[in-house]
């Protein structure tokens, strides 16, 4: 598929926009670089069998006749037909394909066909009630572990990926000295395409990260060494006194889904939410409490004003909630 070219100008565009909208959501690398590989074989099938040349001129039945044609395709690298999990990833691909299409306003289109296997989940908005529950979850007691320290690493974690809308590679690349605690900054040393940037903290969350640097984080580096640290056989001099964000074992934090899921089950939170998550909803709750959109763009560190537009049609498309402001959504006075 990699093989087929685009004629249409308008199915070009169409393809680099998705790819880069896969990418500002957070997708995985694979999947940023493969479903729209599926979806230009769907235009290309378009163009060359359907003669359609504008995404405005595709009507459901041409999905569902593309889907026919993928069953009746020949497997041009191993021969046969193609295998079922081929054709539930184009189905997959051509359903995120009609919700770029939808949330940037570029097109309507319904899909009516449904994969095999359950769709690919969406890109998880947290109201400002669920943040605020993830928030008070964070000191719950732990059977083994250091529980405040574990509940003021939390409130650290939600301060750096939701507070400041950090990407996760630039949370976990931070060091203790990124963080001015003074002028209440973070400094990105490293964020996408090699750019640094400043990002301001709300008080709050200024506070949870004192909290965590002056407190729990001294029990991560073993400085307070307990009986656990012993019987894991862990050693201070192993432990990363750099890092920001440690781990149980000292070293810096990389993974976060585990402690997710705990807390998760510590709330009545139903979605699923990883760290790119609370950045999405920042960046949504900005938007819905006013803030400019060029400044918004600035603070997640885009460099293009319409990676954060995307934003905007997130927005419209979610239903207005009764949802109570919280002091997560303030910004401190620049």
């Amino acid at each position: 598929m990699k093989h087929l070219h685009l004629k249409s100008s308008n199915f070009k565009h169409l393809e680099q926009g998705f790819k880069e909208w896969l990418d500002i959501l957070g997708y995985a690398e694979t999947t940023v670089n493969t479903l729209p590989v599926h979806v230009r074989e769907l235009l290309n099938y378009l163009e060359t069998i359907k003669q359609i040349t504008h995404i405005t001129q595709v009507k459901p039945r041409h999905i569902s006749e593309f889907i026919k044609y993928l069953k009746t395709r020949r497997n041009n690298m191993y021969g046969g037909s193609l295998s079922a999990s081929h054709i539930n990833k184009s189905i997959q691909s051509i359903n995120t394909f009609a919700r770029y299409l939808n949330q940037t306003g570029k097109s309507v289109i319904d899909i009516i066909t449904k994969r095999m296997t359950n769709d690919v989940d969406e890109r998880t908005i947290l109201t400002g009630k669920e943040i605020k529950t993830l928030y008070e979850a964070s000191f719950e007691p732990h059977p083994t572990f250091n529980s405040k320290a574990m509940g003021q690493r939390d409130r650290a974690i939600i301060a750096i990926f939701y507070g400041c809308g950090l990407r996760k590679d630039e949370g976990t690349k931070l060091d203790i000295t990124d963080i001015d605690l003074i002028k209440g900054l973070v400094f990105v040393r490293k964020g996408k395409g090699n750019k640094q940037r400043y990002v301001p903290i709300a008080q709050k969350h200024l506070e949870d990260l004192r909290s965590y640097i002056e407190e729990g984080r001294y029990w991560y580096l073993q400085d307070n060494r307990t009986a656990w640290h012993v019987k894991k056989g862990m050693k201070k001099e192993n432990a990363d006194s750099l890092a920001l964000l440690l781990n149980v074992e000292g070293k810096r934090m990389k993974s976060f889904d585990a402690r997710f899921k705990y807390l998760k089950e510590k709330t009545e939170i139903e979605k699923q939410f990883s760290t790119h998550s609370l950045r999405h909803s920042i960046a949504t709750h900005l938007l819905q409490s006013g803030m400019p959109i060029e400044e918004i763009a600035k603070f997640l560190g885009h460099s293009s004003l319409e990676s954060t537009q995307i934003y905007t049609h997130i927005v419209n498309t979610l239903k207005k909630q009764e949802d109570e402001p919280t002091e997560f959504l303030l910004l401190p006075e620049r």
